[in-house]
């Protein structure tokens, strides 16, 4: 395997740093920090340089809060100037070199994937229904928490040579206090996750064999036409997590028939011959419209427009015709608020015309 060396003078270099606060900076303008550093662009982006250079640079202190939907979560919050920054910085010069290790099948943070796309690449693989008669679905737990450091510092080391740049990519990683976890929020937190379970993924494909294996973040879906061969590999891939990473997984890993249980799996629920939204986005659907009926008034045009479309984004992409036309097409009130907003926003064609046109 062909290790990288000499990319730490790309990572620090002055238009690679101008490029990552660039691109950190999208969609994210209205920061008070932003608007600080594009005050002064040489000066904080030329003092960022010197302390990368100077091998003064640490990570930030942490600001964590918690979330509870889809479920408990601590979410770790670092300073845009300088981490956020330094974060695009690396991945601007690694990302192209860890991008060529992974497989095709995976989907998480990887450019030109995500959830749509292996939501896709599912539905290809039920077209097979002889040999996708099981869903082998993989859920480990306490994923990113549990991540070990040593492990994840190995893993990079196997395709990463240049010392200046490891000691940038250690410290990022033993940021969290003790030997484990890496901190959901971070822009690499995903990526290095990727790393993590890369040489899983290969052993799944190419040692076991698996051709209707796919992955996205810590939840993964395998395909067989066997559930003997499935409920023997379910104990293989558990001595393997634990040996190999020091993962478990959790009890919601299990095997099922597809075509009576249909697969949960990335916002849908998905058979061999259609998929549904899931159920939990359904009644999350149902509240939000019955919601913006309700206080039509008192909301924002913007968020009117931007909480139905994107539930309507969802919905184009499954077997949704009903639902739809129950709730948007032919749901008079609705249409009329939609109607009432693209006016207000001075909206040259009606959001809702354009899905039904299009």
């Amino acid at each position: 395997m062909k290790k990288h060396n000499n990319l730490f003078s790309k990572i620090i270099d002055y238009d690679n740093i101008v490029f990552a606060h660039l691109n950190a900076k999208k969609g994210k303008n209205y920061y008070s920090e932003v608007k600080e550093v594009d005050k002064d662009i040489d000066s904080y982006l030329g003092k960022l340089q010197f302390s990368l250079l100077g091998k003064n640079f640490t990570t930030s202190k942490y600001e964590t809060f918690t979330i509870t939907e889809p479920k408990e979560r601590i979410i770790y919050k670092l300073p845009y100037i300088p981490d956020r920054i330094v974060h695009h910085a690396i991945m601007q010069v690694l990302q192209p070199i860890w991008d060529k290790i992974f497989i095709f099948d995976s989907y998480a943070a990887v450019p030109g994937k995500g959830i749509h796309a292996g939501y896709y690449r599912l539905k290809q693989f039920l077209k097979n229904k002889e040999n996708t008669k099981y869903c082998l679905k993989l859920d480990i737990e306490k994923f990113y928490p549990n991540i070990d450091h040593n492990i994840l510092f190995s893993l990079v080391k196997m395709k990463i040579k240049c010392k200046d740049t490891l000691w940038l990519l250690e410290d990022i990683i033993r940021s969290v206090s003790g030997n484990k976890g890496l901190p959901i929020g971070n822009y690499l937190s995903q990526y290095l996750s990727n790393i993590y379970l890369n040489y899983f993924d290969h052993w799944i494909k190419e040692t076991i064999g698996c051709k209707y294996y796919l992955r996205y973040c810590d939840d993964a879906v395998i395909l067989y036409k066997n559930k003997g061969f499935l409920n023997w590999l379910l104990e293989k891939i558990r001595f393997y997590l634990w040996n190999h990473l020091k993962l478990k997984l959790n009890k919601k890993s299990q095997i099922f028939p597809v075509e009576s249980r249909g697969i949960d799996f990335l916002g849908y629920k998905t058979y061999h011959q259609y998929s549904l939204l899931r159920k939990s986005s359904y009644k999350k659907f149902k509240q939000k419209i019955d919601y913006i009926k309700q206080n039509y008034n008192k909301l924002k045009s913007k968020h009117i427009v931007s909480s139905i479309m994107s539930y309507v984004g969802w919905l184009i992409h499954c077997d949704s015709y009903n639902l739809l036309n129950k709730y948007i097409y032919k749901d008079e009130i609705i249409l009329n608020i939609i109607g009432d907003v693209s006016r207000k926003l001075n909206l040259k064609r009606n959001p809702i015309d354009r899905f039904l046109n299009d």
